[in-house]
């Protein structure tokens, strides 16, 4: 029995990494997640000093003052196709890769104009990543005592945002907007894991994971144009939670076990508490997380137009940090024994790092109604670096003392837990970079475009807190298809 246990533990690695969620977050690694609106994604995001068009209620709602027209954009199509590659798993050479192909709307907006006030209404789909798979190996090599190994996955994140603008031309120079978006941000996970041994005993994990929070992020901004081909633009956008609620449901069954209370764990948990049941030790846990990071942006952009048939434009983009903390301490039990488990404070599946982006881009109309947009950008993580050293100290550290202390009194024992990096769920840093390719046909009642995204980075991660970081490579494609009209 000890010799099943010891190579089931050997295996978990090999599990762990056909298991895609645990890198696949529902909270991004990054901040940058896509374009809205015509124009922004061929100038690969560097839209804040125009923001003319009704996709300016995201950026800066403060461009809206500038526009002459009654619109309605929609991006009716946005293909995107990523892949995150982690290279040398276990042994050298050994890649495991995850997918993801989306085709969403991702943008669609109203403007009205009323002399020098504007208004508007749009729905942004921030994000939107569904992941779907089914993993089997059979007979694995490196642990014949197995027969084969399923994992079924299911998961979805998305975040929406609903909401009107404003804005108001205080001069042919200077305007003001506001935005107030409400915000609807949702992760939905089921899994199911099974693994039969070769004296037929099994063990089997099944659990969901569902979460909704809800809230709003109001956007004010400001631009000025100082000189005819000069504008300067600037914005601020902070998340507010309103509310948000969560369930967690997970069943462990293990054949070997001697049937009774033991024989399967259940932990269930809520945004009020949580609860477990492992091999018959009783244990509350802390309440699970319902909130989302509540950061803040901070916009600055400029735009050039040296003629009336090109445009460049530059943006900076930083995002603050963000980190909570709160007590998640556990208690358990087991007849008279009571155990009291001291954790760290920090929320770390909430936790933020800042980063500061930068985007240029450029248009040029090669005909009076056939313009080409093009664009660069970084997007940085959010993550805290991730070293190969780090993640040896912290396997040395957990194989050596288990990082904890512990203290016994009879019945009653206190633990203090040292947090791991290993079972950071920010687990992935990746320095990514961007360049955008756009082409606009444009008439003055409607205008149609087409823009292309590629995004590459390269990084550490360290998807199994048994093993050690793991270099990491990202990989997107993106199709925006964009239409709107005027009157």
């Amino acid at each position: 029995m000890l010799e099943k246990k010891q190579i089931r533990n050997s295996f978990l690695l090999f599990i762990l990494f056909l298991f895609p969620s645990i890198s696949f977050a529902s909270e991004p690694f990054h901040n940058i997640q896509g374009f809205y609106g015509e124009r922004a994604a061929g100038l690969g995001g560097a839209f804040t000093a125009i923001a003319d068009d009704p996709s300016g209620a995201y950026y800066n709602p403060a461009g809206l003052g500038f526009t002459y027209n009654d619109r309605i954009s929609i991006s009716a199509s946005n293909f995107k196709d990523v892949k995150r590659s982690y290279i040398n798993i276990d042994t050298p050479g050994q890649i495991y890769s995850q997918t993801h192909q989306g085709f969403d709307p991702n943008f669609i907006g109203l403007l009205k104009n009323f002399d020098r006030w504007k208004f508007a209404f749009s729905i942004v789909n921030t994000y939107n990543y569904s992941y779907n798979r089914v993993d089997q190996v059979n007979y694995p090599l490196i642990s014949p005592t197995i027969n084969s190994t399923r994992n079924y996955t299911k998961e979805r994140y998305n975040q929406l945002l609903v909401g009107p603008s404003a804005a108001y031309l205080l001069s042919d120079k200077l305007s003001i907007g506001a935005t107030l978006y409400y915000m609807n941000d949702t992760k939905e996970v089921s899994r199911t894991q099974f693994q039969q041994f070769s004296d037929l005993s099994y063990v089997m994990r099944s659990y969901v994971d569902n979460r909704k929070t809800s809230g709003l992020m109001p956007v004010i901004g400001i631009q000025y144009q100082p000189i005819q081909k000069v504008s300067l633009g600037m914005s601020y956008r902070r998340i507010f939670v309103m509310g948000g609620n969560r369930l967690y449901n997970e069943v462990y069954a293990d054949s070997s076990r001697r049937p009774g209370t033991s024989a399967i764990d259940f932990i269930e948990g809520t945004g009020d508490g949580a609860s477990a049941i492992e091999a018959g030790v009783l244990t509350q846990r802390p309440k699970l997380t319902t909130s989302i990071p509540q950061t803040s942006e901070l916009r600055f952009g400029i735009a050039f137009f040296p003629t009336s048939r090109f445009l460049a434009s530059f943006d900076m983009i930083h995002t603050t940090g963000y980190k909570s903390k709160r007590n998640q301490d556990e208690i358990s039990s087991f007849g008279r024994r009571v155990t009291y488990t001291i954790n760290d404070t920090e929320v770390r599946e909430l936790t933020r790092a800042s980063t500061t982006n930068f985007a240029a881009g450029m248009e040029y109309y090669l005909a009076d109604t056939f313009s080409v947009l093009a664009g660069i950008y970084t997007n940085e993580p959010n993550t805290k670096p991730i070293s190969w050293t780090e993640s040896a100290v912290d396997l040395y550290l957990q194989n050596t003392y288990g990082n904890q202390v512990q203290a016994n009194s009879g019945d009653t024992s206190l633990i203090y837990k040292v947090a791991r990096s290993g079972t950071n769920p920010r687990n992935e840093y990746s320095r990514n970079k961007g360049l955008s390719l756009g082409f606009s046909w444009v008439t003055s009642k409607s205008s149609i475009s087409v823009t292309y995204i590629r995004e590459v980075g390269y990084g550490n991660s360290r998807i199994d807190p048994n093993s050690l970081a793991q270099s990491f490579e990202y990989s997107a494609h993106s199709i925006y298809l964009m239409v709107s009209s005027r009157n």
